[in-house]
């Protein structure tokens, strides 16, 4: 049930009205009422470096992935839901 890979970008953080209407219009639920884990994988093998993040809200895990993309330029990362917020 993972969100994909968010793409590197050097102007800030993604669009998070334009991730929502894109997951929304492909059927998807809204990922503001989902909790995501962070996985880092290493670019050049392709293989998983770890969990950074285990659990937190979309808001906050973009604003993570974002600090962490700009960190890490060996590595990609992952937004995978891990459950629904209460």
């Amino acid at each position: 049930m993972g969100m994909g890979h968010l793409d590197q970008s050097p102007f800030g953080l993604p669009d998070r009205e334009m991730i929502r209407h894109d997951a929304l219009r492909a059927g998807g639920v809204d990922p503001v009422v989902l909790l995501f884990r962070i996985v880092e994988y290493r670019k050049s093998s392709g293989k998983l470096v770890g969990v950074p993040v285990k659990e937190a809200g979309f808001d906050a895990a973009v604003e993570m992935v974002t600090d962490l993309i700009r960190k890490n330029g060996d590595s990609r990362f992952s937004l995978e839901a891990v459950g629904f917020l209460q």
